[in-house]
């Protein structure tokens, strides 16, 4: 991709799936690349589920403390070598009921052109039958999913 490809029918946003792990920031190496590239702007996008992450608001006077952690984490550590690299970038933590349905909501609401997330690189078929977040969103998309595999490093080309 070049500059000249982000227009009416290039890249503008890429939605990125963060969460602190090796394959979020893979994800994340690899979005700042095509921003570089083509100018998009990049959305952090960390999604927080009723059923684990707010388990952590009980009581009432822990959840400022590491709410404010993962803030502190995803305009941090979790995205500060994509900023060093260049690429033009916001964050968002969002809530939803799944992994799979804040993502998904997120590229929706930021119109995405691009979803990218990282895979562990532990993916088998339970994964898959169980319902990884990566195959999820890639089956469930109206946007173009790329999934950055395990090996790749950000110097690779191919």
């Amino acid at each position: 991709m070049t500059d000249a490809s982000v227009g009416p029918a290039g890249v503008h946003t890429i939605a990125v799936g963060v969460d602190g792990s090796p394959a979020g920031q893979r994800a994340l190496d690899w979005a700042a690349a095509r921003s570089r590239e083509t100018g998009a702007e990049i959305v952090a996008i960390h999604v927080l589920t009723y059923d684990q992450e707010f388990a952590r608001d009980v009581p009432p006077i822990g959840m400022t403390n590491w709410r404010r952690e993962l803030e502190r984490d995803l305009t941090g550590p979790w995205t500060e070598r994509a900023r060093a690299a260049g690429a033009k970038l916001r964050t968002i933590i969002g809530e939803d009921e799944s992994t799979t349905a804040g993502l998904l909501a997120a590229a929706r609401r930021e119109r995405a052109d691009l979803i990218v997330l990282g895979v562990h690189g532990h993916g088998n078929i339970a994964d898959r039958l169980l319902g990884a977040t990566t195959y999820k969103i890639a089956h469930r998309a109206r946007t173009p999913v790329v999934i950055v595999p395990a090996g790749w490093t950000p110097g690779d080309t191919a």
